[in-house]
């Protein structure tokens, strides 16, 4: 067996401390940075307070501050048009998201939209940027302020956005779009409502699936093999401890970190590039129904994945392992025993069903896997060459 060459590179400076959102401002005056666009959600973080705290300390270092707020989950495409239409009008030079993933996901559209020229990119067709129709070669810097940890946008170089009116969800992916600086205070997330922060939880645990599950054996990465067994299991156990004590901040901060590295390119080294199809088979959960919950969908998706892969007797030393090493049980069905227990544990759906709050028949799930199937390639992943039958299966098993 011939090793795998690889390489890991992150530029992104990550700041985990109590009480230190202000401290961005210290960052962006020291790169000379004099106009900024605040990125935000639907105001929890002006109730906790840290976004006031973010603007103080811009304007004590008179930093020119425009703002773009009303980022919901599952971000839109029309809220990153907006912002880069914002950034061009004004010549805005950085780029500040305070908030969870969506906020950094959008922020990452408007960065690399605002950065291309009128001619290279009109703000209407942004989501060109998303199907790969145009090509990134450079971004404005982006600062972030993170307050719910799942999707390690806070040090990676991905994005999701959605159109509602086509009912399509895509992502994208660049080198220019690591953050400089990310800061993350542990005490911030202990507001969240349980089943976000369960949300996080599982979307955390799917990267690192999505990396785990994809090897043909774990012999040729075995120390990121063990790393992101590790890492499932830190996430776990931090998850137990936040259940019984939300304000537990030193299990907060065990968390925050495993959901960084699980997506911060860390847990994918010489993991041949990962699947990524079960965030891709729920991105149309989303798009059909935007109310649902990332992490939720994916938490329904991924048992049915892993059945429609085990009983093909695909995978299956990865899932033994999995199983053996996470869950204490054994194959693909351990599994999915072990990760519907933790779900049920912590409140969450297991079933499609269940997500939707209603009977999905085989009309609708034939409907998600047609949305499913018009993703362009694109991407981190080029080609998944996911088989349409265990793409079938997977929405059947939901």
């Amino acid at each position: 067996m011939s090793i795998q060459a690889f390489q890991w590179f992150n530029p992104t400076k990550l700041i985990v401390k109590h009480d230190a959102s202000h401290e961005i401002a210290d960052y962006i005056a020291a790169d000379q940075i004099q106009s900024v666009l605040l990125v935000s959600g639907k105001g929890s973080v002006k109730k906790i307070g840290v976004y006031d705290q973010v603007v103080n300390a811009l304007k004590a270092k008179r930093i020119i501050i425009y703002e773009l707020s009303g980022v919901r989950a599952n971000p839109e495409i029309k809220t990153v048009i907006q912002g880069i239409g914002i950034c061009r009008k004004h010549s805005i030079q950085a780029v500040v998201p305070i908030g969870g993933g969506s906020s950094f996901d959008t922020a990452k559209g408007i960065a690399c939209g605002a950065a291309l020229s009128e001619q290279d990119l009109k703000s209407e067709n942004a989501w060109e940027i998303y199907e790969g129709k145009v090509q990134i070669t450079k971004a404005l810097p982006i600062y972030g302020v993170l307050t719910i940890s799942a999707t390690g946008s806070e040090m990676n170089i991905g994005a999701v956005a959605q159109d509602d009116a086509q009912k399509k969800k895509y992502s994208f992916h660049s080198i220019h779009c690591f953050p400089k600086v990310s800061i993350v205070d542990p005490k911030l997330q202990a507001h969240l409502p349980w089943f976000q922060q369960v949300n996080g939880f599982v979307d955390a645990f799917m990267h690192i699936c999505e990396f785990v599950t994809n090897m043909e054996d774990t012999e040729e990465a075995e120390t990121t093999f063990a790393l992101d067994l590790s890492l499932l299991r830190s996430i776990i156990k931090a998850g137990d401890k936040l259940q019984q004590n939300t304000n537990d901040h030193v299990a907060r901060a065990n968390f925050i970190w495993a959901a960084t590295c699980a997506l911060n390119q860390l847990s994918a080294v010489a993991m041949r590039g990962g699947c990524g199809a079960v965030h891709y088979m729920e991105h149309p959960l989303s798009a059909q129904d935007p109310s649902i919950s990332h992490g939720a969908g994916l938490g329904v998706v991924f048992p049915a994945f892993v059945r429609a892969n085990g009983e093909r007797g695909l995978r299956l030393q990865m899932y033994d392992r999995m199983a053996k090493e996470v869950f204490g049980r054994e194959g693909w069905q351990g599994v999915i025993d072990g990760f519907q227990t933790q779900l049920k544990k912590w409140g969450h759906p297991t079933s499609l069903n269940e997500l939707f709050g209603r009977e999905v028949g085989e009309e609708e799930r034939i409907q998600l896997l047609e949305i499913f199937k018009k993703r362009p390639v694109c991407g981190h992943y080029p080609d998944m060459k996911l088989p349409e039958d265990i793409a079938a299966d997977t929405y059947k098993y939901m």
